[in-house]
């Protein structure tokens, strides 16, 4: 099964549900916590890791889950308070398992950890889709889409970004420190060096940054039971400082995990704010405790090399009452600054009475791995030893024939691949070491039969997020399902700043206040009720969904502009000749682009954005692409002066070809400014489709 050779007796024995653990404390430490997998060597192995599959998704979407409003202090400005946690999600046509995973980053990361590498290559997500796996990606609150502003998050942590740091602890650089352990020696499966300025280690640390939120476990175990509570039994995959969350959000939702799988995490038991064991807010234990200081403990030494002693309960030990029937398991690199493992956590977990068994990649025959595993050459070997505990140790439920399948209603997406990549990333000195600066988020699909030769670039407005184009958070397709049904490749901008290209106080400056509702409700309010979707007022779900993703812009307007222009030019110059589609206050970052790259644009859709006024572009450099501005016939840009066709006025007098695409003339009627999000966007892209066919030779 997936390329395995058959695995030792020793871990078939150790692997299966049910096994008795009633060995002492020496033969547990020789046992349990340095299980091996025999047999995963090549040639065996490398047959699991042939060329990538091809995709075919039933479901791409997102949502929000904890969005709470308050009203600000002393004003009348309703916000979201920064506590909600972003989801997005892949579910394939041929669904082969019961439960989902859903995968939750580490630290200062974002759930890009676990979309892809550093090099290019397919990451983790992907590959438990190609499995037939349903996948949940988490953006803890703060983090990545879940947006960060330090109003309401709190400072910024200036070195949870540092090249510096990362590149001492995850890379083979960590081996050069005069007090590097045996085992970081030995990591060699980085896709590079590791050193500061090199491309893969800068594509990792521009995902990197967001806030360590105050009371994060209690916001993690919240926030994972809604997002159970919506989809169903999970497996959750955590990594690194998000380990707890796992069994956090067992805690009270025992029925609804299914298995907990913790990649180099979960931290010590009774140590620093983990005063209920593992946890730093209380748990269930039998016999009851109601306050941690009925927890008594005592010091034990490890009998391994390089693990300090740890705190374990004194005898008889409470067990964890809701964790008793759900199994676990603990892994390790063997080249990691985690290494060798985590036999606290473990005796500790098994102490309790918990069905948990660690797993050390090295003892696997999987060498040279560190921190973050999921990224580095070896990632699919690196699966392998997981899905197999998942086949051995979940229970399966419903055959898969029974398993219920639901559809975008673009149809299924057929996928050739699917990727990420930061273009713009540059390293900046500062005092107390180098940062990433500039980096702006692709994520591109390409559909298994491209049939427009020139793939469209689509970018956010505003305060927005590229998500405004691949759904409405309700699950319903976007305009990135249609392109991509239509045959086009299709790469979403997430612009400096906004979404997963992280905000840095030292990279962008301060930046504008938390938004409020009444920024973007009457522009909803104003679309007819037929149009738009729900009310569009404040207490709306889908305006909390909508609201939930807005972005704060950096003050440094022009820095802003500099930065996204520059990234822009290089997106072009890596993936070739493109369309640049932009909405609204992303509008002028079309022209910007194109006047950087004349050659390689190919047209510029403006969606009810600004025009070419006032910006510093060259006529001469857009006459060799057509334009179109597109303007709804409800929203604000259709009732004010016509934006649209001062803008293609200039255009015509320098020579260009643009048109002025009035929706009401097409017959489209009722739209507002977010028409890509309203019930009749279909029509609306079927309009923006037919000018690029008839006026882009692909």
């Amino acid at each position: 099964m997936r390329g395995l050779s058959r695995l030792s007796p020793h871990l078939e024995a150790e692997m299966k549900p049910g096994r008795s653990l009633s060995v002492n404390r020496r033969e547990f430490l020789k046992s349990a916590s340095v299980i091996g997998l025999g047999g995963l060597t090549a040639p065996g192995a490398l047959e699991a890791f042939a060329a990538p599959k091809s995709l075919e998704l039933a479901e791409w979407s997102y949502f929000w889950v904890g969005v709470d409003r308050q009203q600000r202090t002393g004003t009348a400005d309703v916000i979201v308070n920064g506590k909600q946690m972003y989801v997005e999600y892949q579910i394939p046509v041929q669904k082969k398992h019961p439960y989902p995973i859903v995968l939750v980053h580490g630290g200062g990361g974002q759930g890009t950890d676990w979309m892809g590498t550093p090099d290019g290559r397919r990451g983790w997500s992907t590959c438990l889709v190609e499995e037939g796996y349903a996948v949940y990606v988490v953006d803890r609150p703060g983090h990545g889409r879940s947006p960060f502003h330090p109003d309401i998050s709190g400072p910024f942590p200036q070195h949870a970004a540092l090249l510096e740091d990362i590149s001492s602890r995850f890379t083979p650089m960590a081996a050069k420190a005069p007090n590097a352990s045996t085992f970081v020696k030995r990591h060699n499966q980085w896709p590079g060096t590791g050193e500061v300025g090199t491309s893969e280690l800068t594509q990792l640390v521009a995902a990197e940054g967001g806030s360590y939120t105050p009371n994060a476990h209690a916001l993690w175990r919240d926030n994972g039971a809604l997002l159970l509570d919506k989809i169903g039994p999970a497996i959750i995959m955590t990594h690194s400082a998000g380990g707890p969350f796992g069994w956090l959000v067992a805690e009270v939702r025992p029925n609804l995990v299914k298995g907990i799988i913790v990649i180099e995490g979960g931290g010590r038991p009774f140590e620093g704010d983990n005063q209920w064991g593992l946890s730093d807010v209380p748990v269930a234990y039998d016999p009851p405790v109601k306050d941690p200081s009925e927890l008594k403990t005592k010091k034990v030494e490890s009998f391994e090399t390089g693990v300090a002693p740890h705190l374990i309960q004194q005898e008889p030990a409470r067990k964890l009452k809701n964790l008793q029937k759900i199994p676990m398991v603990l892994v390790t690199a063997e080249a990691s600054f985690a290494s060798p493992g985590n036999p606290a956590a473990l005796e500790y977990l098994k102490q309790a009475g918990c069905d948990v068994v660690e797993l050390r990649l090295g003892r696997a025959g999987i060498r040279g791995n560190g921190h973050m595993m999921m990224v580095e050459k070896n990632n699919r070997q690196v699966l392998q030893p997981i899905l197999k505990w998942i086949d051995m140790n979940v229970l399966r439920a419903p055959t898969p024939s029974s398993l219920p399948t639901r559809k975008v209603e673009a149809g299924p997406l057929k996928l050739a691949d699917q990727g990420l990549f930061w273009v713009g990333a540059s390293p900046k000195k500062v005092d107390y070491g180098t940062i990433v600066a500039g980096q702006m988020f692709v994520q591109y699909l390409i559909p298994a039969q491209v049939r427009f030769s020139h793939p469209v670039v689509l970018i956010h407005g505003g305060g927005g997020q590229m998500t405004h184009y691949f759904g409405s958070g309700d699950g319903r397709a976007g305009w990135a399902h249609y392109y991509l049904m239509a045959g086009y490749k299709v790469y979403l901008v997430d612009r400096v700043g906004h979404g997963r290209s992280p905000y840095h106080p030292d990279a962008l400056g301060p930046i504008s206040g938390v938004f409020n509702y009444a920024s973007v409700t009457p522009d909803f309010q104003r679309a007819a009720p037929d149009v738009r979707l729900g009310s569009g007022d404040v207490g709306d779900p889908w305006i909390d969904q909508f609201q939930a993703g807005q972005n704060s812009i950096p003050n440094d307007m022009d820095l802003a502009r500099n930065l996204v222009t520059k990234g822009g030019a290089e997106l072009l110059d890596k993936i070739g000749p493109a369309i640049l589609q932009t909405h609204s206050a992303g509008g002028a970052f079309g022209w910007l682009i194109a006047n950087e790259r004349p050659k390689l644009t190919k047209a510029v859709v403006c969606v009810e954005g600004g025009g070419v006024q006032g910006l510093n572009v060259s006529m001469e450099n857009l006459k060799s692409f057509p334009s179109v501005l597109v303007t709804a016939e409800l929203s604000g840009r259709a009732t004010q002066p016509n934006q649209a066709a001062a803008a293609v006025a200039v255009l015509t007098a320098g020579g260009c070809r643009a048109t002025d695409l009035q929706l009401k003339d097409k017959g489209i009627l009722g739209n507002g400014h977010f028409m890509m999000l309203e019930t009749n966007r279909r029509q609306v892209f079927d309009a923006i489709r037919g000018w690029i066919e008839a006026n882009v030779k692909g």
